[in-house]
């Protein structure tokens, strides 16, 4: 009995061991990933819950089961093409490979030392983990875009006069409404799913019966998510944009989603029970294998070594591709504009009003009168430049990330969207805003000059990362250009603003980061 015992402690050990070994391989990635889970506003602020139930799932699930250490070689290559997808992920700084590599890395560690048939068990309890991975941000674009058109829909048969442009909805008359990032439905869907997911493993033992609930699961979260939108897009048009759901409607689409959790887990009981009276045997069932294949130390030193081995060289990667520091003042240097028909002003905003970029490696902002404009009355025209960049992209400095916005949504309001043409094949995008409580208009146009190339939307921008995998660059910046005039055409003024100043920025960001 104690050699068994003793046998159970020295299986125990050699898990721990990786698990240790896995934590300071992905240390990276693991701050990228605590510093998204504590923003607890945002879409995976359920991280540090989820992480919880995870390890709670996966002690409980090695305890009843003790499974076996060995040495499965035929999960060598598995393993080691995750483990270099994390390192090309480190050594071109797309966090996205980094980040689809952590669960692939930690499943394929353990089924080094255990086996397909005793890693089965712990697929769902430690593949929760990838509920809680930033990539799924890539589906933001796409769930904005279906919202607009599902709410287009709904809209159409009430005979209320209404324009969609993009992802904006226009209400001429009474106001505009942007379908932004967080309105596009991908929170309530994660947490679906990983309800969904988490009630199968513990309730469900079939395959069908967890699809189905799930495929339930993730249309009545989204379904929860255009129903929200529609209310205070109806809302907004009866009240004139008063109403208390155009400010504050965070809570209220909780409730909504709340509501929708019902009929779903109505389901997943009608399932269980559906269950109950089947025969037992579902995905659970595990046997473990009849022979250990090597010793289980070799097992382990095996799965150890090239860990540590392509772990060292992702941090050595990294420190030695990592951009030198270099001061934001090396942007104060740099003039965009025709000086001799722009005078500067000391300040950093335009009308109030300014971009809000978080932590950028190099910033500029200056604000211009037109030189001859300036009247008793203030000057008829005034012109904000503004770029941003960041030398390489990670965790918390993005160019595309939630906390980067062109404009305050508590002080203005968009009121129409359009391109903005600025010539030798460069299209940014432009958007005119009012204050809410004045008819002061601003009119802006934005592009995005990512690793060498123009993108004026932020999918654009983000996919845009991906030619890293073929060239030397990473850099990502954010070229902002506002307008104030009292007798002008601001988007033909701004069409030839953004053709003479982004012909001065690219080649200056090319001499940077080339």
């Amino acid at each position: 009995m104690a050699v068994k015992q003793g046998k159970r402690n020295v299986d125990a050990v050699y898990p721990v061991i990786f698990i240790v070994a896995f934590l300071l391989f992905s240390w990276s990635t693991l701050e990228g990933l605590a510093a998204r889970w504590v923003k607890w506003d945002e879409t995976f602020s359920h991280g540090f819950l989820l992480l919880a139930i995870s390890a709670v799932l996966s002690v409980k699930t090695w305890w009843r089961l003790h499974p076996k250490v060995g040495f499965y070689w035929v999960w060598l290559l598995p393993f080691i093409a995750a483990l270099l997808l994390h390192l090309s992920g480190s050594i071109l700084r797309i966090e996205t490979f980094q980040q689809l590599a952590f669960v692939p890395v930690l499943l394929g560690g353990l089924a080094l030392m255990w086996g397909w048939r005793q890693i089965i068990p712990f697929i769902v309890p430690v593949g929760l983990l990838v509920f809680a991975l930033p990539f799924w941000e890539y589906l933001e674009w796409p769930l904005q875009v279906v919202t607009v058109n599902v709410n287009e829909l709904m809209l159409s048969p009430l005979n209320i006069e209404f324009i969609v442009e993009g992802v904006f909805v226009y209400f001429p008359g009474v106001g505009a409404f942007e379908i932004a990032n967080g309105c596009s439905g991908l929170r309530y869907l994660l947490v679906g799913l990983t309800l969904c997911v988490l009630y199968g493993e513990l309730n469900l033992n079939a395959w069908k019966s967890r699809f189905l609930l799930i495929a339930a699961g993730v249309a009545l979260a989204l379904a929860a998510n255009w129903i929200r939108v529609f209310v205070i897009l109806h809302q907004g048009y009866e009240t004139n944009m008063t109403s208390s759901l155009v400010e504050d409607h965070d809570m209220f689409g909780w409730w909504v989603f709340a509501a929708t959790l019902i009929p779903v887990f109505l389901f997943a009981r009608y399932l269980e029970k559906k269950e109950a009276g089947a025969p037992q045997g579902g995905v659970g069932d595990t046997q473990r294998p009849s022979q250990v294949q090597g010793r289980p130390l070799f097992g382990v030193l095996s799965t150890i070594v090239p860990m540590l081995l392509i772990g060292g060289f992702t941090w050595y990667s990294m420190a030695q591709f990592q951009s030198p520091a270099q001061s934001a003042a090396a942007y104060q240097e740099f003039t965009a504009v025709d000086e001799a028909h722009w005078l500067p002003v000391f300040q950093k905003q335009l009308a109030g009003w300014q971009p809000h970029v978080q932590r950028p490696d190099r910033s500029l902002e200056r604000t211009y009168v037109e030189r001859g404009s300036i009247s008793s009355a203030g000057a008829r025209k005034q012109l904000f430049v503004g770029l941003y960049s960041y030398d390489f992209q990670r965790p918390g400095r993005e160019v595309v990330q939630y906390y980067n916005r062109l404009f305050s949504n508590e002080k203005l309001m968009p009121e129409s969207t359009f391109k903005v043409d600025a010539g030798n094949g460069v299209e940014m995008g432009g958007l005119s805003l009012r204050y809410r409580q004045s008819e002061q208009r601003i009119h802006i146009a934005y592009g995005y000059y990512v690793e060498g190339q123009w993108k004026s939307t932020e999918l654009q921008a983000k996919l845009a990362q991906l030619p890293g995998i073929f060239n030397a660059r990473s850099d990502a910046s954010l070229l902002v250009l506002g307008i104030v005039c009292q007798s002008c055409d601001p988007k033909q003024a701004l069409s030839s603003l953004a053709g003479s100043i982004s012909g001065e920025v690219e080649p200056y960001l090319d001499s940077l980061y080339r």
